[in-house]
């Protein structure tokens, strides 16, 4: 057994079962505010500390099963001692009454999951930036009806990755999303483990799940939303807590950041300091890229680090450039999103290295095999703003809207003449090629599974298309397993469990703003 490992996630993994957290082991533990100054603790006195999800991992085993994941209505306080309703995933050894636990794999690894549903009414589960076939990505045809349990056996294949887990019901997405049905997913592999990055939970390894809020008098989450418009929420949560604080100590941080608003942007930015870009939704990056400010959309994530050495005894902000109350206003707003505390205690030095990838995305060399676009995805709004469609077809659940080959690689195209849209693709990751004409800035030329339109908040040009074009391959088949031997069935939708794209912008999602295809195997 390797001692670092075994000291760093403090606690022995049997062969077939993950029994326990690594970092921060129990729901609702905090470290102690240590080496914090006097001034520190005044300028947090009305900030909640931030709470860190548990952690399922078994970093020892290749094939195991991973606790029960039991899906429940509960009561969550977002404010210290008002209780709201809420949505939780929890395990036999974790209770969470917000979002669910992280899950971390490594590649290579086989996974089995149970998913049981104790809600009073059908949900899913999707595996948001996992690259899986169709028959185990959760999507709206994989209903878990009441009662009900939802087992599968999930193999490990793709790289390095920070995706995320969330409900997938047809036009409920949005609602139950917002509740609390959701949580990250972690992916390792050799290289990232060999790179020297910080890699402790919760310590300096910390997910940031973002999420906006209404909150009445009593401090129950509100969902309202009038028929013409998308959730825009005035209070902003982190892991479940309304106006955290995060404790830091100097050194190199590595944040996860997951935007898991239902329709919110964030251009993030630390009010004192410039940091590195080290990976997008789907893996690293080629190199670090130091940055001022990180777009976000609803769906994508993206991995930061900050170096706080010179920020010993400090305090920063983590602010945003967003969306105001009124999603029509156009003068966009700057908030504060949460404050970060760094203390005096001294950390084991870490040198960023400045090359994260064991093979560099060649972009020039993947994108010189096939330059004609082969799908074209129009986005588009009626005058109402009430209906939402892809190529002026509302979603169908029996229509399946583009049929794909498994393998070869394609040029989809997406645009829209609205703007204010993130376009996800269920299965794969992509290379974006062309945005708005042009070769993408360096943080967004990593592997991608959501691409926002436009690039920037506020950059929405009313009368001119919102372009982009990105690469896409799948290595997946969406057969269903009844049909695993009749491959040849690629017209029958009941031969496939399809693979979704759609805006992330979940209101546009549940109107409509999706389609549906398979990959079949030529």
């Amino acid at each position: 057994m390797d001692r670092r490992n075994f000291i760093k996630y403090g606690a022995i993994f049997s062969s077939g079962t993950a029994l326990a957290s690594a970092g921060i082991s129990a729901v609702g533990k905090s470290r102690p505010l240590e080496g914090l100054t006097y001034q520190q603790k005044k300028t947090i006195a009305d900030h909640n500390h931030l709470h860190i999800p548990p952690l399922l991992y078994n970093p020892y085993a290749k094939r195991y099963r991973m606790p029960t994941l039991y899906i429940q209505d509960t009561l969550h306080e977002f404010y210290p001692g008002k209780q709201s309703y809420a949505t939780g995933l929890s395990t036999l050894q974790h209770h969470c009454s917000y979002l669910g636990p992280t899950i971390k794999v490594k590649q290579g690894d086989i996974v089995d999951f149970s998913v049981v549903n104790l809600r009073s009414e059908p949900v899913t589960n999707h595996w948001h930036g996992l690259h899986i076939p169709g028959r185990l990505d959760g999507g709206p045809h994989q209903m878990i009806q009441p009662g009900e349990t939802w087992n599968i056996t999930m193999p490990i294949r793709q790289e390095a990755a920070t995706c995320w887990y969330h409900d997938h019901t047809h036009h409920k997405t949005g609602k139950q999303v917002y509740f609390g049905h959701a949580g990250m997913f972690i992916i390792e592999d050799n290289n990232s483990s060999s790179l020297g990055l910080p890699d402790i939970y919760g310590v300096n390894d910390i997910p940031l799940i973002i999420q906006d809020k209404l909150f009445n008098e009593t401090g129950q989450q509100v969902y309202e939303f009038e028929r013409n418009r998308v959730f825009v929420g005035n209070k902003f949560c982190i892991n479940g807590v309304a106006n955290p604080f995060i404790y830091v100590m100097p050194g190199f941080v590595r944040f996860r950041i997951l935007n898991a608003s239902n329709a919110r942007p964030y251009n993030l930015f630390l009010n004192n300091t410039k940091f590195y870009v080290i990976a997008s939704d789907g893996g690293f990056l080629n190199h670090p890229e130091l940055v001022e400010k990180i777009l976000l959309l609803p769906g994508e994530r993206v991995e930061i680090i900050v170096d706080f050495t010179k920020f010993r005894n400090d305090t920063l902000e983590m602010m945003a450039i967003t969306l105001p109350e009124d999603p029509f206003d156009p003068n966009y707003i700057t908030v504060s999103i949460a404050k970060l505390v760094v203390s005096s205690h001294k950390t084991k030095e870490i040198m960023l290295t400045k090359s994260l990838r064991a093979s560099k995305i060649q972009r020039d060399k993947i994108t010189n095999k096939i330059s004609a676009v082969s799908r074209s995805f129009e986005l588009t709004i009626d005058d109402e703003i009430s209906k939402m469609s892809i190529n002026n077809q509302e979603f169908n659940m029996n229509f399946i809207n583009e049929k794909v080959s498994m393998g070869i690689p394609e040029i989809w195209e997406i645009k829209s003449l609205t703007g204010g849209h993130n376009f996800h693709i269920h299965g794969c990751s992509f290379l974006i090629i062309e945005l708005y004409g042009e070769e993408p800035e360096n943080t967004l030329k990593g592997w991608k599974d959501t691409v926002s339109l436009p690039k920037r908040v506020g950059e929405i040009n009313t009368g001119e298309y919102h372009t982009c074009k990105v690469l896409v391959i799948f290595h997946h088949d969406t057969y269903r397993k009844e049909c695993m031997g009749n491959i040849g069935s690629h017209s029958d939708i009941n031969c496939h469990m399809p693979y979704m794209y759609h805006c992330h912008v979940l209101e546009h999602e549940d109107k409509g703003m999706m389609g549906q295809f398979i990959v079949y195997q030529p």
